[in-house]
């Protein structure tokens, strides 16, 4: 399961508090595996994980900056990992399948 929570405003610690709620309840309820969140500002992003037993988070990830547009290498080197921590939580247990795109972009199992 993956929760993603906004934050209202500079309110980050409540939308943090709102996630960890969120992955506990969900956890408990279905007694399996591990719940993924995160909380953002639209700019910054963390990763959560709960897997019944204890929280972890990840480092503040800044994905938007000013010059972002002129230095798309910076973005790609560090701020690509929100997509790769997202791909992550998706893929362990979650939905993500692979898929093979043939020569006419149909894609296949």
């Amino acid at each position: 399961f993956i929760f993603v929570v906004e934050s209202k405003g500079s309110s980050v610690g409540k939308a943090m508090r709102q996630c960890l709620l969120a992955m506990k309840d969900m956890r408990d309820n279905n007694r399996d595996g591990k719940v993924y969140g995160f909380v953002t500002t639209g700019e910054t992003w963390q990763m959560l994980e709960y897997d019944g037993a204890s929280f972890r988070k990840c480092e503040s990830i800044t994905v938007v900056f000013d010059s972002m547009g002129e230095n798309k290498q910076r973005w790609m080197d560090n701020c690509s990992a929100v997509v790769d921590c997202i791909y992550f939580a998706l893929s362990n247990g979650g939905i993500v399948k692979d898929v093979v795109v043939g020569e006419s972009g149909a894609g296949r199992k």
